[in-house]
Order: C-alpha cells, then structure tokens, then sequence
C-alpha cells in the first residue's frame, strides 16, 4: 500500500526556447496500490511551495499499475485537489511502458489545451528529467566522503584519492531506490530487451546496492513473470578474479560507483562482456574512461593533491567499502634505530647543574610555563658552553662589528656582554652599542657594519623574528644569530627558525646554535592534566605524604622543580627516582646524579625523532602511512626497566600511543608491568608504581575494562595501608573522598 510519502518526487527544471525556466514537478509512484485519498494529500503537497511547480506530473510504470493510477485521478475521490489545481497549474499523467520505453501522456485539466504540445515535449524528454531526479538523489554531500588534510583514500583498485563515492548513503527510502531503478531499467532495457535473450544473473560489486536491484528485477518481473534472475555479490575487487566469465547475453554487471571507472572497464576487458551489459550507478564527469557506461555523472571539481606520495592512506577493502581495520602498529625502542646523539647530547653532559627543569615559568608572575625549561642564566656559565662560544666567535665575528643585539631578558643581556667582553679581549674590537630588542626602535645602528644578535633561550623565536624585521629597514652588513639553546615543539620549527634568520636577498646571515631539541606537546599536556585534575583548591592534600604536598607547591612555579619532577616512589613515598648506569641514549660513563629533567627531555627528544623523523625506518617510526593507530610496544617497559626512563614515556607519550584496549595481548602485559610495580613498589622494580596508576586514572594509560579492574583492586587493597603509600595511592583513584568541605556560603 503506497501513502503519499512513498512516492519518489523532484523538480524538474525546463528552459524554453524564450530563455525562461519551467519548473515541472514529478512524483514516481513505485509499483503497488495506492492508500485511498493518497494523490489527493500528494498533489497538495507537491504545490505547497516553496516554489510553486509550473506543472505537475504524476509517474506510474506497467499498463495494469499506470491505468489505476489514472483511473483514480479521474474519479471524483481524486477531484478535491484538482479542483485547487484547475485553470492554475496543469496536472498530467505519464505512464511508462516499461517494454517499450515510451510514454503514453495524459492532460487532467483541459484549461491547458492550448499548452498541451510544449507540457508533453517536456515529458517526453525521459532522459532529461530522470537525470533531474538523480541530480536531486546524488548531491555531492550525501555521497562523496572526503578524506582529512594529509590523507587519502587507498581504493580496493590501489588507486588512492582525496575522495571516495558511496552512492548507498543517498537511498535512503524504498521510494529513492525505486526511482533508482526505474533509471537504471530505462538505460539498459527500455526497447532493447532483445539484447538480453537469456538473463539470468545480475552481478553486484557490493550488496550495499542490493535494494536496487531487487527494485529492477521487481520491473523485469512486471514484464516477464516466468523469468527468474539471480542476484549475486563478486565482492569488488576481492571476488571479481573468481567469477567465470558469464555468457554474451545472459547477465548484467551493476557497480555501485568509481571515480576512475577502472572496474567498469576491467569487466569487460577481462570477463568479455559488451559495454551494454555493465553500468556503474554514479561517477564523476570529470572521468576520463567509459563515461558512456555511467547511470550518473556527477559534477564535482576534485581538488588538486599536492605534488608527491600522500603522508597518510585511508585503506578501504571489501565490499562494505569501509576503511580497513589494521591491528595497532606496535613500536619498540631501539638504541639502533632511534638514537638521536646531536639532540640529547646536552641533557647527559650538564645533567646535575641546574641548566635543565621542568614544567616551570621563567619568573614569578609569568602566564607562560615551560615542559622543558633551560635556565639561560645557569646555561651561559657552563664550561661545555663558553667553550663552544669562543671557538665558534673566533672564527665568526666580523672586524666591522660596529652593535650587539640582545633579547629582552637577564640571560640574553648577560650573553651580549660576555660576547662583547671576549671580542674586546681577543681582537681588540671595542663594539660601540650593546642594546635591547626594546630599545632597537629608537637607536641609530651602522647600517653598513656587522651586527651580532644574542639569545641565550629560544622557543619558537618571535623575538628573534622581531628583531629580524627591524633591522630589515635599518640594516644592511653582515649578521651574526648567537642562540643558546632551543626548545620546540616539532623538528620543522627548529629548521623553520634558522632558514628565516638566515634569510637574506644575496649572501645568507650567520647562525650558531648550541643545542636544540624539538619535544613535542604531550609533556606540557600531561602535567596540566595532572594539575587540573588532582591540586586544584577544591581538593584537599593535605593526607598526602609531605614529599607529594611538596612537590604540588613547586610544579608549574618559577622555582626550581628538579627531583620533584615525578612522584616518589617507595613505602613512605619519600624517595626521589633516580637513573642508574646503563642509559641506552647516553654515555655509559656519565655521572649518576638526580637528573629528572634531563632524562624527561631526552626522552621527548627521542618519542618526537621517532614520529616524525625520516631517517627512522618506517617500520620503526611512531607514526604509519596508512590509517591504523600506533602504539607504543608495552615490552618496552620491561627493556627500560628504570622507573625514571618509564616515568618519561608515559609523560612524554601520546595518549593513543598507550591505548591497548583494541589489542588483548598488549593490555594483559601492560596490566601485569603496573601490578607488578604496585606489589614492588617498596623496591627498585616499583619506583614507578605511582607514575604508572596516575596515567591509568588520567586515562593516559587505557586498558581493557578487565585489566583496568584488576588494576585498581589491587590498587584499593594496597590503600588501606596507612603507609605514605596507602595515602597515594587513595587519594589519586579517590577511594576516600579527597574534596574540601562545602563552605557555608
């Protein structure tokens, strides 16, 4: 029984040969009997607006279907919305001869006689206004799915691309299949019967389309009862080699869409099929092989990708057409393949003195914290660094060094004298101006003579940027970049800085850097998390072990962090990690020391080489070309056994990295690592117990709900000890209530 809403209606839109346009509304009514009083609510609804149709037309299909159709309009059951209609907007029937492919029209409202030869050209036109009804069906946003900037989608042919058509998310009524196939029977059979003489298998590249061919075999049915024609999945690209190359005349091909038409054209040149006997539902215009073949061309302008291999694939495979679901891409860490000596050099060579700290602001007041901090003032009194800076003045400094520049802060001011101290001691050279970024404005420089711009520190580098764009208008000699030491987020604005600085019309400026390091935005992303979480006011500390309620006062200040870094470790939570011999990343003979920091920034220094460097092999590399998570190997909490080298990665570490609840396996291991550390957590196995069950609480650490009960229970049994311990461990899973008492106010 068919109510108004099961018929399929669009706008069809005529130019005439005047140049004005004509807006006919069609409604196709599937096969099926109609509910009484159903054309009626239909008519009025096609002509409710919110453009008023200049003509409406009524589609049925079968003599049997088309002549109760008609017979119903005429009948004065039918009359309450044709009397609306009359002398207003012409009403007609069309009745599609599904053996033939003609029309057989009909004209309700005889105060349109005059007009009857232009309305039934227009009807006429089947190609025309079925492709209109498609247009409506097919829209680019119901049926293109795009891929995000930096991927691509990897097709089932191999072929990648930035867009994928799924023609299926568009049927989204019996009424939109119907008008699907009724399209696709006019294309293929309407007056061409005689090409199929013995249908017997319509073969689909995916049963996400099966509707619609169901729907066409229900008219094939209409016209030959007896006929009986099977339906059947070569699964795109997965089964096609396994289908036997059918008979000329005995089947019909139905893929559900291709940008390329690469399949189309593939089965007829490999299973000898005539072109007539395979259609694609929907490709783009822009296509450039077998468009003839299209049901629908679809008008979209593909964007341009950009030249070279695309960074990321979004692999789609099987005929759901969706994007394949690749077990985790699991990384262990190598001294072979991710050592970076020229990054973390500097962490192990002045760890214990101060230079080195995290999650601290430069000065009291300042909004800005750092993850990795470098205490510019500590740094310039290094031996490794007055070293580095007098061999590299004495070859660099130039005999027409007329200013020095410094950045606004202590330790860039302190570099420029001890730059102007040891030029004055060894060459002689007595440098007139030592100035500020602050003062550069308003200062008169040698235009022609040689400048040195100091900065002890470095983040991104705007205020080396500033002072480069000043002196664009002011200065035209020879420059110098002295840069202490950099921390960044990504590798690329390390190079970015140094290209710009060195940016010049004809001969490049001089750079000299003394360490740099590229950590990414996790560190600083997890201790905020931490902070947010566990010491905001409403909560109360004061249960916690004095070293915790200790180190809550410093993180995130301008005072010093250093040990207190990560959380202690021990029964009485009163112990400060501490690295043993045996650092991979470091030298075996460098001094055992509390180096929390140092440790910390290496191993961001190295998570971030293994993301984003090319020189790791991919099969190494924290990051994948194709569209799959990648995870960090739980193993390598047992190879780096140390918890402060374990308490690194988990600060340093993605949270996707350390999500093991897509792989049993790693989250059983993983579980074991943390209950382990609870049980030992009084010997030097456990040192990161609590470093290990505050990520699992923060979720930075995610397992399988089993393995994460199995967790917190040994955790909940432990927190009944009164020990420093008991109290950690309760106050992080908030087995007591930790929160302030409400104020009466």
């Amino acid at each position: 029984m068919l109510n108004p809403s099961a018929f399929y209606r669009f706008s069809h839109l005529h130019k005439a040969n005047g140049g004005d346009i004509y807006r006919f509304c069609f409604a196709y009514k599937p096969p099926g009997y109609l509910v009484p009083g159903a054309l009626d609510e239909l008519i009025m609804a096609m002509c409710m607006g919110p453009h008023i149709p200049d003509a409406v037309v009524i589609l049925s299909i079968g003599s049997d279907s088309a002549a109760d159709t008609l017979k119903i309009l005429r009948e004065d059951s039918a009359k309450v919305a044709q009397q609306r209609l009359k002398s207003r907007i012409p009403l007609l029937h069309v009745a599609y001869d599904l053996r033939t492919g003609t029309l057989n029209i009909s004209l309700l409202d005889d105060h349109f006689s005059s007009r009857k030869k232009a309305l039934f050209k227009v009807c006429q036109d089947i190609e025309s206004w079925i492709k209109s009804g498609l247009r409506e069906l097919f829209l680019p946003e119901a049926v293109i799915l795009r891929a995000p900037s930096g991927y691509a989608y990897e097709k089932p042919s191999g072929a990648r691309a930035k867009i994928f058509l799924k023609p299926d998310m568009a049927l989204k009524s019996s009424a939109s299949v119907a008008f699907v196939a009724l399209a696709l029977f006019n294309k293929v059979f309407a007056g061409k019967l005689d090409r199929f003489p013995d249908l017997r298998t319509v073969f689909i590249d995916t049963m996400a389309i099966a509707p619609v061919v169901y729907a066409l075999r229900e008219l094939l049915v209409i016209l030959n009862a007896e006929r009986h024609v099977r339906i059947e999945s070569f699964h795109s690209y997965g089964g096609f080699d396994d289908v036997v190359c059918p008979l000329p005349g005995t089947s019909l091909c139905v893929i559900s869409a291709s940008t390329s038409m690469d399949l189309h054209g593939k089965w007829i040149a490999d299973k000898k099929a005539a072109s007539h006997e395979v259609v694609t539902l929907l490709t783009l215009q822009s296509a450039l092989n077998h468009k003839d073949g299209a049901l629908f061309l679809l008008a979209y302008d593909v964007e341009p990708s950009a030249v070279g291999p695309v960074q990321l694939s979004i692999r789609i495979r099987g005929e759901s057409f969706l994007p394949e679901q690749e077990s985790p891409k699991k990384i262990l860490l190598t001294d072979q393949h991710h050592r970076c000596n020229g990054s973390v050099e500097h962490f192990h060579a002045l760890s214990g003195f101060g230079v080195f700290d995290v999650y601290r602001k430069s000065i009291a007041g300042a909004d800005k914290v750092r993850a990795v901090y470098v205490d510019g003032d500590v740094l310039i009194k290094q031996e490794n660094f007055i070293d580095w800076l007098r061999k590299h003045l004495f070859q660099s400094v130039k005999a027409a060094t007329k200013t020095i520049i410094y950045q606004n802060d202590h330790s860039s001011r302190e570099l420029a004298s001890d730059v102007g101290t040891y030029c004055l001691e060894t060459f002689g050279l007595n440098i007139e101006k030592n100035i500020s970024l602050n003062e550069l404005d308003s200062v008169e420089i040698d235009s022609s003579g040689a400048v040195i711009v100091c900065a002890a520190v470095v983040g991104k580098g705007s205020q080396l940027l500033e002072i480069s764009r000043t002196l664009r208008d002011k200065h035209n000699g020879p420059r110098l970049y002295i840069l202490g030491f950099q921390v960044a987020e990504s590798s690329s604005e390390l190079k970015g800085l140094v290209s710009n600085l060195r940016h010049a019309k004809e001969i490049p400026h001089d750079l000299i850097r003394f360490g740099e390091a590229a950590t990414g935005t996790q560190l600083l992303a997890y201790f905020e998390s931490e902070c947010s979480t566990f010491y905001t006011p409403s909560l109360d500390i004061s249960a916690l072990p004095d070293v915790m309620r200790q180190r809550v006062s410093v993180i995130g200040s301008s005072g010093k962090v250093g040990h207190l870094a990560l959380l202690p470790h021990g029964k009485s939570v009163s112990k400060s990690m501490q690295l043993r011999q045996g650092f991979a990343y470091w030298p075996p003979d460098f001094r055992t020391v509390i180096c929390q920091p140092e440790v910390i920034a290496t191993m961001a220094v190295l998570l971030q080489r293994a993301r984003e460097s090319e020189k790791v092999p991919e099969e190494r590399r924290l990051s994948t070309p194709s569209f799959r998570q990648v995870v960090l190997d739980p193993e390598n909490f047992s190879r780096f056994n140390d918890g402060v080298i374990q308490a690194a990665i988990i600060r340093n570490a993605y949270p996707s990295e350390l999500d093991y609840r897509s792989d049993h396996a790693a989250s059983d291991f993983m579980k074991a690592v943390i209950i382990r550390a609870l049980k030992r957590a009084d010997e030097e196995a456990g040192e990161a117990a609590l470093e290990f069950v505050m990520a699992l609480e923060l979720r930075k650490i995610q397992l399988l709900r089993q393995h994460r009960e199995e967790v917190v229970s040994v955790a909940k049994a432990m927190a009944e000890s009164s020990s420093g311990l008991g109290r950690a461990l309760s106050f992080i899973f908030n087995f007591e209530d930790n929160r302030k008492s409400k104020l009466p106010f």
